[in-house]
Order: structure tokens, then sequence, then C-alpha cells
């Protein structure tokens, strides 16, 4: 079939036509041919877009595939932390934490709750150090230590709903602040002495023995000994000695 955009040769009679008009029909004869090629280069590029999204929708079931399996790793492999406040109804309230991964468990002792307290105050400069010898603080009670977590709220919380109301028990700010503080701080160096085993055994089973302890208010003097104001441990205090008792003397008075 006969191109319907170019020119029908007319032999030698262009050359009767003045050179302008000749160079623009050369330039439009090479217009011509330069549409030719891009329209064979686009039906080739088209063949290659479609072979391309086909992969391409191949690739993006493969992600979804993948994102299931990342996920269930992720809840099988990764460790969870549970944070709790315990032992209030024995009268001796501390802090513990449950560490998950790969269906086994471990609980880790964190301390006391003045422990905690004392040494987020410390980590945080809200008090100067002590001696742990002594059984005093020194320097009165930090931010920390002036509050009081527990896990037997008394505030209510009230919800408008329609015509409803709805009262809950509101969890306690105390409790929520030193939590969340305390997975700040302790949370991530159990992670690294998890992967520091991990590395060096291939396994978490000496993380998972009973053997292995690890205690959360030495994690946390260890942190307080890397801040900028950190203070060694002062001297204990001396006890202070009583005087020499003087012997008194009693009998009957001079009679003058």
């Amino acid at each position: 079939m006969e191109d319907k955009w170019r020119i029908k040769k007319v032999g030698d009679d262009w050359m009767f036509i003045p050179k302008k008009e000749r160079d623009e029909k050369r330039e439009y004869e090479n217009l011509t041919i330069r549409i030719k090629r891009r329209e064979k280069k686009i039906e080739s590029d088209l063949g290659k877009i479609k072979e391309l999204k086909k992969e391409l929708r191949k690739m993006k079931g493969d992600r979804i595939k993948g994102l299931n399996r990342m996920i269930k790793y992720q809840k099988k492999f990764l460790p969870t932390f549970s944070i709790f406040l315990g032992g209030e109804d024995d009268g001796s309230p501390q802090w513990g934490v449950w560490v998950r991964i790969g269906g086994k468990r471990k609980y880790l002792y964190i301390g006391t709750v003045s422990d905690v307290s004392y040494h987020l105050d410390l980590i945080e400069n809200k008090v100067p150090h002590y001696n742990k010898n002594n059984t005093n603080k020194d320097g009165g009670v930090g931010f920390y230590g002036k509050l009081n977590p527990t896990n037997h709220s008394d505030s209510n919380e009230k919800i408008e709903d329609d015509d409803e109301v709805i009262s809950y028990n509101k969890e306690d700010k105390d409790l929520i602040l030193i939590r969340t503080k305390i997975e700040s701080y302790v949370c991530d160096v159990i992670k690294k002495k998890m992967l520091s085993i991990l590395k060096k055994d291939g396994n978490l089973d000496r993380f998972f023995d009973k053997k292995y302890k690890l205690k959360g208010t030495d994690i946390l003097f260890d942190i307080y000994k890397k801040t900028p104001h950190y203070t060694p441990p002062q001297k204990e205090r001396e006890k202070k000695k009583g005087g020499t008792l003087r012997q008194l003397n009693v009998g009957k008075k001079k009679q003058y």
C-alpha cells in the first residue's frame, strides 16, 4: 500500500524548483521517514511494556506473599516485651518484664518501685548520687521517687455516648509514665544482649536458661554511669560515735 504522506516522485522535474523549496521538500521527506521509524519503535516498545506489565503483576503478587511471610517472621522471631507492676497485693510492689520470642518466654526482674524510680532519677539528673550501702538516700526524693504507680486507680473517666454515660477505670498515669521509661531504657539493652548471644551461639538457648540472670536496676545503673552527670559513689557515711561518759560524783553536800 502506497504511503499517502510520501510525495510522488517526478524525476528530474524537481530540479526546476528553487533551492529553498527543494530543501523544504528534503526536510519533509526526512520527517516522514523519522515518523515511520518512531511508529515502529512505539510498536516494539508497546510489546515490551506489555511484557513488563505482566512481570509487574507477578512481582506484586510475590510482594503480597512476601509481606505475609515477613509478618509471620516478625511475630515469631522478633522479641516482644510486656512490662508490668506486680506484688502489690503482697505489699511489695516490684517491676518485672516478660520477654517473648519464638514461642518461648522469660521473666526478668526489674526492681522494686522505689529502686527503679530512684535509678530513673539518677539517669535524668533529678537527684544527686549516693552510696547504695547507706541506708538513707542523700539529697531527698526525686521526681520519679515522688510518683506512686499502681494498678488500682480510683479515678474514673466518663464518656457521653448519645444519651448513655459510660464510666470506666482510667489507667494510672504514674504507672504509664514509669512503664514507658523502663521500656525506653531497659528493653533496648535486653535486645542488644540477646543479639550478642545469638551471634555468638547461633541461638538463644543461653538467654532462656534459668542460670542467665538480668536485673533491671543494674542495667539502669550502667546507663547512669554513661551519663555526663555521673558521680562516682560517695564514701559510706561514718556512724557518729557517742562521747565518753563522765563519772558522776554522788554524795553528801558539804556543810559550812
